[in-house]
């Protein structure tokens, strides 16, 4: 189902930034719009569900998966007979690269499906509410959605509306600062009307108070405002735990229970190639079994990098947990991650049943030491926070660090405890250290400082009537 929603709605979004203006201002004999369409309050729910299920293409499509990876210290492509692969890695790509056109538009689907909610009509048959908590969902997904375009592409059209007309759909490119207002504002709206969990196990998944609260954490770090990020994430002290097993954060058997891992992308094995199963275990699986067969290892394209291995200290319990030097007999260098094994379905093409871990309580951790390193407390709560993660890890507790020192261990233990997860590009961004990590990785490349920002995907410029080509970023 998931592809087939992503097929439907990259071809509606397509033609709707198409400029068909004169098919825009026909008059239609019947015209289908959410007063007329959405008749239900089941009807709304699947809308805001549509919504939901573009998380599952920004984030782990197989063009998308890769996009906050590749290009920094911790993963590399090892299929390099794609050249769309090892442009991402030199960073020799241009505007017309195909992992930025799907990931923009994906991201701006997501958007409008947002904004169908949003602008849910007055007589709309729902309870106020379920209004209420609906619109909240939406606004926390459509945060998520336009961070992910202003981190990757810096400032960028804002689109609030549902509507198809040019006037709503062609729109100005927008500084960085104006999305960050808006995502901004979005999520703390979530977080002041969401729940703190859901009830029904049907309801597994959705945004919660909680979630947002730590989304909102990570926003306001990356935009430089760590005194509200900290004041974010203290809303979530005492509200869970580690896992003893570094293995059960990932493993199916342990999906949604709340612990340690705060929100999920979902996924399920459903026994058919790309329906409703993960590709993660495809993906970044062990090289060398045979290619992407059942029953063989998988596509194995990409991975980590030996300079990540060779991060971790020979007592850390996260080297021997999440990384295999050989896999049934076949010797894996690099060595393969194994976060993201099925252990019952991993052999299987793009149908394995894990969820993509998207916010969790490590990370949470280590972002409120970076907070409060960062807001010059000076009490012991940022080593309190980094080092239960390290004691997971078997690894000694940090102490009598200078500031610059402390910023750099937590670089590192985000590194170490994150690594894979879709976090490393902005996390370098964030500190300051993009070039100089990719340089440490991969001796032979050196990159300028326009690298923080992609480039914005040429045919969104070529298609939006209010933009040109000055406006794509510097370097492209």
């Amino acid at each position: 189902m998931k592809k087939i929603l992503a097929i439907i709605c990259t071809a509606t979004l397509l033609l709707s930034l198409s400029g068909c203006e004169k098919f825009l201002t026909e008059l239609p004999k019947s015209t289908l719009v959410a007063e007329n369409s959405f008749t239900t309050s089941d009807d709304w729910q699947k809308a805001l569900t549509g919504a939901y299920a573009m998380l599952q293409e920004v984030f782990m499509e197989k063009y998308t998966i890769v996009l906050n990876e590749f290009g920094t210290d911790e993963v590399e492509p090892f299929d390099l007979s794609w050249a769309l692969y090892v442009q991402l890695k030199y960073y020799t790509f241009n505007a017309e690269h195909e992992f930025f056109r799907c990931h923009y538009i994906w991201a701006y689907d997501g958007i409008k499906r947002c904004n169908t909610v949003l602008d849910m009509p007055a007589a709309a048959p729902i309870t106020p509410e379920e209004r209420a908590l609906m619109e909240a969902q939406a606004k926390f997904l459509r945060s998520i959605f336009y961070f992910e375009l202003v981190s990757f592409y810096g400032g960028v059209p804002i689109w609030t509306s549902s509507a198809i007309d040019p006037d709503q759909i062609n729109k100005p490119r927008s500084s960085a600062e104006e999305v960050y207002k808006l995502l901004l504002q979005d999520m703390e709206d979530a977080a002041v009307a969401l729940p703190e969990k859901w009830d029904k196990p049907v309801d597994a998944g959705r945004a919660t108070s909680l979630a947002a609260y730590a989304f909102l954490g990570r926003f306001y770090l990356q935009h430089g405002e760590p005194d509200k990020a900290l004041t974010a994430l203290n809303h979530l002290d005492g509200k869970f735990s580690l896992y003893s097993n570094l293995n059960d954060i990932f493993a199916p058997a342990h999906k949604n229970e709340l612990k340690e891992n705060i929100f999920e992308i979902q996924f399920s094995h459903s026994g058919n190639w790309g329906l409703e199963g993960s590709l993660q275990s495809s993906y970044w699986g062990p090289r060398g079994g045979g290619g992407p067969t059942n029953n063989a290892f998988g596509w194995g394209g990409f991975g980590p990098t030996q300079y990540l291995y060779d991060q971790y200290e020979a007592t850390d319990k996260r080297r021997a947990a999440w990384f295999a030097t050989e896999y049934m007999g076949v010797p894996q260098n690099p060595p393969c991650t194994m976060k993201f094994r099925d252990p019952d379905y991993g052999n299987q093409i793009e149908d394995d049943d894990l969820n993509y871990v998207m916010m969790r309580w490590a990370d949470v951790l280590l972002m409120k030491a970076e907070a409060l390193n960062e807001t010059d407390d000076a009490t012991s709560a940022k080593y309190d926070c980094i080092n239960e993660v390290r004691r997971r890890a078997g690894l000694s507790d940090l102490s009598g660090l200078s500031k610059e020192q402390f910023k750099a261990a937590v670089l590192k233990e985000r590194l170490l405890e994150l690594n894979c997860e879709h976090h490393r590009r902005t996390d370098l961004i964030r500190f300051g250290k993009l070039q100089e990590q990719v340089h440490a990785a991969f001796p032979d490349i050196t990159l300028d400082e326009h690298t923080n920002l992609y480039p914005i995907p040429q045919q969104a410029i070529d298609s939006n009537s209010m933009m040109s080509d000055s406006d794509q970023n510097p370097g492209y």
